[in-house]
């Protein structure tokens, strides 16, 4: 496994940006993003926990598998399924989230490519979330993910050429920038996680690592960007 995973990838965890994303998520459009991102710590934790790649690969074919399948046939019992199963979207597409972080568990070592791929995944799942709150504006979404997934890998890799890699790769692609794409007010937690991300890249550091950090989250948060 190429790099260190995040270990606090959801709502009530001790991961800043998150928290503080989902402080300004508007009451009706909550769970969606808690759902979203209870997902992404699940298959963290998978990748994270497992002591050898088939292992993570075992316990990621299963969520994949969901996937592939109709809400109605999933096992009951699980909660964070009931919770997706509830969502007015297509969420056949979260199986690319799975893929992302099988990309990652599988690589022998962080490459660009491998990079991209992990990231894309990731941000393609916040759209699927978005046309669950009845947003269009998927490529905004998807760039505003984009900043926020590699940002993240980069502060999580297990050295600091991996770390070096990831944000010369988001400064390849344009999202190495405190500027971040404008989103509507339901999607205000990802405006905030892109322009966090976008900071953090653009001036080699963690999210939320320095005041001028949470400024510009608190002012994303009220003025959407």
């Amino acid at each position: 496994m190429a790099a260190s995973h995040p270990s606090d990838l959801a709502p009530g965890s001790h991961d800043p940006a998150l928290a503080l994303a989902l402080a300004y998520a508007p009451r009706d459009a909550r769970p969606v993003f808690q759902d979203l991102f209870a997902l992404d710590r699940r298959l963290a934790d998978a990748v994270r926990q497992a002591s050898e790649p088939i292992i993570a690969q075992l316990k990621l074919a299963w969520w994949r598998d969901r996937f592939a399948q109709s809400p109605a046939e999933w096992p009951k019992g699980e909660p964070l399924l009931a919770r997706l199963a509830a969502w007015d979207a297509d969420i056949s597409r979260l199986g690319g989230l799975v893929d992302g972080w099988e990309q990652l568990a599988a690589a022998e070592e962080l490459t660009r490519d491998v990079a991209i791929a992990f990231a894309g995944e990731r941000a393609r799942s916040w759209a699927v979330a978005a046309s669950a709150l009845h947003v269009a504006e998927a490529d905004a979404v998807v760039a505003a993910g984009m900043r926020w997934a590699l940002a993240d890998l980069a502060q999580h890799c297990a050295s600091e050429a991996e770390s070096a890699l990831v944000r010369a790769v988001a400064a390849d692609l344009g999202h190495a920038s405190a500027e971040s794409p404008s989103l509507p007010r339901n999607l205000r937690p990802f405006a905030i996680l892109g322009v966090l991300g976008g900071r953090a890249l653009a001036r080699e550091r963690p999210m939320l690592s320095k005041g001028g950090d949470f400024l510009a989250a608190v002012r994303t948060g009220m003025l959407g960007r």
